[in-house]
């Protein structure tokens, strides 16, 4: 059987081993060809697959070697394609990655900038002197030394372009892989007008007033909106993940999957490699994450969270983190396995991600943590029905969770607080959950004053460590003065949870003790105890809790 080639990108190396595998993603090529759009923009989640492919195009198009690499297409399904096989070879070829640029301040980024553009342009095809004006052959030479500005260096694209036109008589093919890579670092470290500000220079220069283009690919996660370095680009195509075009290049389709466990004998797991790392929807393919299969086959089926523990969770868990109510229920849902809503925004802004939790959960969506399950057309907007797509990625929301409350040391809180309810100790429950309100209170609402917060909060938490022992269920009906939790155990020795949680008014009761009571009269009323026996519950612990501030009461009565 052949070796998997993890951490392997680039295509010639892994066809140029014999022993290695290489699923056949070279249908690409004769899409591209029969697309004839001038620039492609292909945003997908990290890890699927993104510079292997653009790669292949560089293999397959460039002039250097063209014979050499010719042989690597032998016995591919693009080497089927007649008309696709009479292009192999024929076009200049400038590749630039920017996949390691991440700094934290400008100055450094820019090193970085250079330092790739550089690398491009050192491996450029030999260019001859005349094809450039004395002064652009003498920017071209400081290019390679890196000794340019950012203003000069905004040209380098153009220059690379007219030189490879006028050394052969072709224009040339641009591929840029992980364009986005830098705009996220510029956003995260807050230097976000200076490398915008470069990057639309560039693009502008090499995309837009290019007269000696033929085609160009650029690949990243994201498509970025405001003050785009696309802006005024007509003949831009974009392909994401809600795109039909493409669709079956970045990740395993379902039956290249079924042919991998077959190979490889791993036979009589598919149902749980479906619930551990499929349920993306690209267009209308279904789509497994490709790094996880192939870790899954290189660790002959042994499960583990792959993908997870590659870089980039740490962005995740600081946006959910700071996200508002709103955004936090969302969570809630998407946690007990429930669907969300919103509008489908396929431009991302940066500095807006955190300002809604539409935009929060777009780019979730394009970044690989969310699944479309459909999509609804308006007069007006787009809606798509986001989920949590698989084992896997949901064991980063649930990371996330757990990590916001190690952050404000009320992880062991909750953990106590699982005991008392399990066990229906009503008093130690009491001085447990007040200490949580005090501290958690506080760390999702610096003020203290929101209890809404901390409910959403509170909600979370006990998904996240208790949902080993309970169904966890959480009615909203028009905001935090109706909201009850309910709480069925997974094993009948232990107490199923009435829980409702009510927002002090001076108007309607004399003190919290009031407040309390009213919820617990909501309970009765409303019979919640009566969904909890129906569903097999032999004792059960209703509790009503009333809050003002950081100070609750709760009252509590357990039947049996």
């Amino acid at each position: 059987m052949k070796k998997i080639p993890l951490g392997y990108s680039d295509f010639k190396e892994i066809l140029s081993q014999q022993d290695f595998l290489y699923v056949d993603k070279t249908d690409l090529i004769s899409e591209f060809l029969e697309d004839r759009c001038k620039i492609l923009l292909i945003t997908r989640p990290r890890r699927f697959g993104k510079t292997l492919n653009l790669s292949t195009l560089r293999y397959f198009f460039d002039r250097e070697n063209a014979s050499e690499n010719q042989r690597l297409f032998e016995g591919l399904r693009v080497s089927e394609n007649a008309l696709a096989m009479a292009e192999q070879g024929t076009r200049p070829v400038i590749y630039l990655t920017f996949k390691d640029c991440k700094e934290m301040s400008w100055e450094n980024l820019f090193i970085k900038i250079r330092q790739s553009i550089s690398q491009a342009a050192i491996h450029l095809p030999s260019l001859e002197e005349r094809s450039l004006e004395p002064s652009e052959w003498d920017l071209l030479q400081k290019i390679k030394g890196m000794s340019l500005s950012s203003a000069e260096l905004s040209v380098s694209l153009y220059l690379f372009s007219k030189s490879c036109f006028n050394t052969y008589g072709y224009a040339p093919l641009i591929l840029i892989d992980e364009y986005d890579v830098p705009l996220q670092s510029a956003w995260t470290e807050d230097y976000w007008d200076e490398a915008v500000t470069f990057f639309r220079n560039f693009f502008s220069a090499g995309f837009k007033d290019n007269p000696y283009l033929w085609r160009g690919v650029i690949t990243g996660c994201l498509r970025v909106a405001r003050e785009s370095m696309f802006t005024g680009m007509n003949n831009l195509l974009v392909s994401t993940v809600s795109s039909r075009n493409y669709s079956q290049h970045f990740g395993f389709t379902v039956s290249e999957v079924k042919k991998l466990l077959y190979d490889y004998q791993l036979l009589g797991i598919e149902p749980k490699v479906e619930s551990w790392y499929n349920g993306y929807m690209f267009g209308e393919t279904v789509i497994y994450n490709p790094w996880s299969i192939l870790n899954l086959i290189h660790h002959k089926g042994e499960f583990q969270t792959y993908w997870m523990n590659t870089s980039g969770n740490d962005l995740v868990k600081q946006i959910l983190g700071r996200s508002g109510v709103d955004a936090k229920k969302d969570l809630e849902d998407l946690m007990a396995d429930r669907s969300i809503t919103v509008s489908l925004q396929e431009q991302v802004v940066f500095q807006e991600i955190e300002n809604s939790s539409a935009n929060l959960w777009n780019f979730l969506y394009f970044t690989g943590y969310l699944k479309s399950v459909s999509q609804k057309e308006t007069e007006e907007k787009t809606f798509v029905e986001l989920k949590i797509p698989n084992v896997e990625v949901r064991r980063i929301f649930l990371d996330s969770v757990q990590y916001w409350f190690e952050q404000n040391k009320s992880l062991s809180l909750l953990l106590n607080l699982k005991s008392c309810l399990q066990t229906g100790d009503e008093e130690e429950f009491s001085l447990i959950f007040q200490r949580l309100v005090l501290d958690t209170l506080s760390y999702f609402d610096t003020s203290g004053q929101d209890p809404e917060k901390f409910y959403h909060g509170l909600v979370l938490g006990l998904i996240v460590s208790f949902s080993d022992s309970w169904h966890i269920r959480s009615n909203r009906e028009s905001g935090f003065g109706r909201c009850d939790i309910l709480m069925t155990p997974k094993n009948p020795a232990h107490f199923g949870i009435v829980m409702e949680l009510k927002t002090h008014h001076p108007t309607l009761e004399k003190d919290l003790q009031a407040t309390a009571q009213r919820a617990m009269d909501q309970i009765e009323k409303k019979q919640y105890e009566q969904e909890l026996r129906s569903q097999g519950t032999v004792k059960i612990l209703k509790m009503g809790i009333g809050f003002l501030g950081k100070q609750l009461e709760i009252l509590s009565v357990t039947a049996t």
